[in-house]
């Protein structure tokens, strides 16, 4: 009885260890030998074609030597991986980064299976004109709506391809990736896009192909633009077909050069996806090429219940930060715009810091956008087409502007709206000129003061009263932050952009009635306190009070 009992003990803890006793490691050195067991640095394989000629199982590593170049590509599928259990991890040992040199190919390709992580590797392609292919694919086109989990991609630098630097795709229905992570990615000299999620798209269809995508801590830039016929290209991270993604503490820029179309590219966006965090991050010098936007940020076609918070943007093409809506994407609703700062911003084709577009406003439209605590600097010297807030269209409902500093040098516009066919309202903003050539464009008026464009438009009144202020804010050095670097260093917007302590703005904010969806912002882009009061500060920094004043409020 006693040995039966053992039996039983000791082949349980075996089961519930299997996944952990079974998995290896495996090794790849140019010092090995294919004919290797790969089970040692000692006994390792010598190529990639070896070790994608594996069956690995849950758990399993493989490790290629740092401080060497591989050729080739990897390719996991379901043939050499199952994908269930334990992640297979793929990373370097030794001293440095192993690099795999993919030529025209692919670098990593992974066919409907996942729970996979790479880890501390370079990929490397042919050159950006020569490759074919991706640096690092995903791709997911099994039936079933089959949501794959689990993906890590950190620290890697991707460079030299032609379709993209890293991608999580998947056209089959709702198919697609689950918890997928990508982090410390330097994604350059790519020629399409440098860091995409996409699924099938179908404007008719409910729910999402991918599910909780995170993306942090990337440095992308030199995403030049494949030339195409018919569709944009150039753009630099690129949320689409997700719900529940985020965006933050990255830096895109210098790219979409090559561009000949429009609806892109864009430095950071996200269209046709639900519940996207877009934070704490900075986009400039995306250019529009020969096409059209090249704008910073961007919450686009069928966006919902989103928001674009503590970014930066500046010297782009575009605009800073673009509403827009295509005509054929699902309903677009429910997004908020807050504590950014816009930096001259649309230096071409119109755009302005904010821009708002629906292609076709009797189809479509943008309902229920929030935008508030933003700071917006036009200096039409620098940006020539840049100014505030551009209305492209119509279609636009229940659209209000809180609280935001709208401040313009060498005449350049607060406000352009070309079609009122809408429902968009502003409402205790605050709006300076340097020299006074204040410009408000609504519909076929032209306003030089806010007087007349409140007068004219009821803008910036409430129950006949008016809400909007003209005043000097007193930012502290506006139009000469430039560009933060990566990794982000914001300390040039707290010197450039707070508010002085005698600025005429402290204070005189309003509470924002938020939905009920979004938690009202604690803090501006610093971690400083925004107050809990009627009256917040306005724009994009909050005020920083002595310390002695905030222990004195404390104690009383």
């Amino acid at each position: 009885m006693k040995q039966a009992l053992a039996l039983l003990f000791y082949t349980l803890l075996y089961l519930s260890t299997a996944s952990h006793t079974l998995a290896h490691t495996y090794y790849i050195s140019p010092k090995g030998d294919d004919t290797n067991t790969g089970s040692s640095p000692a006994s390792a394989w010598r190529s990639l074609a070896r070790a994608n000629s594996h069956r690995y199982s849950p758990g399993d590593t493989l490790l290629l030597e740092g401080g060497y170049t591989f050729a080739g590509g990897l390719y996991f599928h379901q043939g050499n991986f199952s994908g269930d259990g334990d992640p297979l991890v793929v990373s370097s040992f030794g001293n440095g980064r192993a690099t795999i040199e993919a030529g025209t190919g692919y670098g990593f390709y992974a066919h409907n299976v996942a729970s996979i992580e790479i880890r501390n590797l370079n990929f490397r392609g042919s050159g950006y004109t020569r490759n074919t292919n991706h640096g690092i694919l995903f791709y997911n086109d099994l039936p079933g709506n089959v949501k794959l989990p689990h993906i890590v991609i950190d620290q890697v630098e991707v460079s030299g391809f032609r379709k993209s630097g890293i991608t999580l795709g998947a056209w089959n229905g709702k198919s697609g990736y689950r918890e997928a992570r990508i982090t410390q990615a330097v994604v350059h000299d790519i020629d399409s896009v440098g860091i995409n999620v996409f699924g099938e798209f179908d404007h008719t269809k409910t729910g999402y192909a991918h599910r909780n995508i995170y993306v942090g801590h990337c440095h992308v830039y030199k995403i030049y633009g494949l030339i195409l016929p018919d569709k944009h290209s150039g753009s630099g991270i690129v949320l689409s077909d997700v719900d529940g993604g985020t965006i933050e503490h990255s830096v895109v820029h210098t790219s979409g050069m090559q561009n000949k179309n429009c609806g892109g590219p864009i430095g950071i966006w996200a269209w046709d996806a639900n519940a996207i965090t877009i934070q704490y991050n900075e986009a400039y010098n995306m250019s529009a090429g020969s096409g059209c936007d090249g704008g910073g940020f961007d919450l686009d076609g069928g966006v919902t219940n989103s928001v674009m918070q503590y970014n930066y943007s500046h010297d782009n093409d575009g605009a800073g930060f673009l509403i827009a809506q295509f005509e054929w994407a699902r309903p677009m609703r429910n997004n908020v715009i807050r504590y950014n700062i816009s930096e001259n911003d649309g230096r071409k084709n119109g755009y302005k810091s904010i821009t708002l577009w629906v292609e076709n406003h009797e189809r479509s439209g943008n309902l229920d956008l929030l935008v508030y605590n933003n700071t917006i600097f036009a200096d039409s010297a620098v940006a020539p087409s840049g100014g505030g807030v551009f209305i492209k269209s119509g279609g636009h409902h229940n659209v209000r502007f809180f609280n935001n500093i709208f401040y313009s040098r060498n005449g350049a516009p607060l406000v352009v709206a070309t079609d009122t066919t809408m429902d968009v309202s502003f409402h205790h903003n605050a709006y300076f000129s340097e020299d006074n050539r204040y410009t408000f464009v609504w519909g076929d008026g032209r306003y030089t003061s806010l007087h007349d464009f409140q007068a004219a438009t009821r803008q910036e009144t409430m129950d006949g009263a008016p809400t909007g202020m003209v005043a000097d804010p007193k930012l502290l050095a506006p139009g000469t932050a430039g560009t933060l670097g990566y990794p982000l260093n914001q300390e040039a917007l707290r010197d450039r952009y707070s508010l002085h302590k005698k600025s005429p703005l402290i204070g005189q904010g309003i509470a924002v009635p938020l939905p009920p969806s979004f938690a009202p912002a604690q803090e501006d882009i610093f971690g400083n306190q925004i107050e809990p009061t009627t009256a917040p500060d306005m724009g994009a920094i909050a005020y920083t009070r002595p310390k002695f004043f905030q222990w004195l409020k404390a104690l009383f």
